[in-house]
């Protein structure tokens, strides 16, 4: 069987099939384009939205706000329920608030200004979606480890684990550089793991998708 090459003009096409993004995302979108802002774009944020909404979750932990692009879209999917989001820099989580509350959905975002690994320690909250949005940023193998098993432990069965830059553009085959090998070392974890069942889309850069076992 052929496999499909992404191009840019075939992600141009998957893109203009997702509804019409409202004025904040669109607005988000340009300026993370403009401003050089990793986002999960259209086509990753509705599937983001479609498996929490299947998956019926209502709170959602997500490791890594950046602006609240990606947190807009899992909040909308659980039609009405919580965020609990990590952000260590400053100003992008003050501009995360402005855009959840834009959105109409300041009251369900919490947006905590602290180090992922240290407020996940923290936290005491039970889950129904995780979202790891850091893959790129864990300074080591053994840290990507600690925070797999920190969200794990507030997972209830059935709920869903998704991690973003799971393919690190195809760099996770052999990986050198201490990303690549963390999200390399993510992923086999993920796949040998007894917890859950698991697979990796290759859209975009990559989202594993984890269902914990009941």
């Amino acid at each position: 069987m052929e496999t499909v090459v992404v191009t840019d003009e075939l992600q141009a096409y998957l893109d203009g099939l997702v509804p019409p993004r409202d004025r904040v995302l669109a607005r988000i979108e340009d300026e993370a384009h403009r401003e050089n802002i990793p986002i999960v774009d259209p086509h990753e944020g509705m599937l983001l939205y479609l498996l929490v909404k299947i998956s019926r979750g209502k709170r959602v932990l997500e490791l890594g706000t950046a602006t609240g692009y990606s947190g807009i879209w899992l909040l909308r999917g659980t039609d009405g329920g919580s965020l609990t989001t990590f952000e260590v820099d400053h100003k992008r989580a003050e501009r995360a608030r402005a855009n959840f509350a834009e959105a109409g959905l300041g009251k369900q975002a919490m947006v905590l200004e602290q180090d992922a690994v240290g407020g996940l320690e923290k936290l005491d909250e039970r889950f129904d979606v995780c979202f790891i949005d850091l893959l790129n940023s864990f300074p080591s193998e053994a840290v990507t480890q600690r925070v797999l098993d920190l969200c794990l432990e507030r997972l209830d069965g059935g709920a869903l684990l998704m991690a973003d830059n799971a393919l690190r553009q195809g760099g996770v085959v052999h990986p050198k550089s201490q990303q690549e090998r963390n999200v390399a070392r993510y992923n086999e974890l993920i796949a040998k793991h007894p917890q859950v069942e698991s697979v990796v889309v290759p859209i975009r850069d990559g989202l594993s998708v984890a269902r914990v076992r009941d």
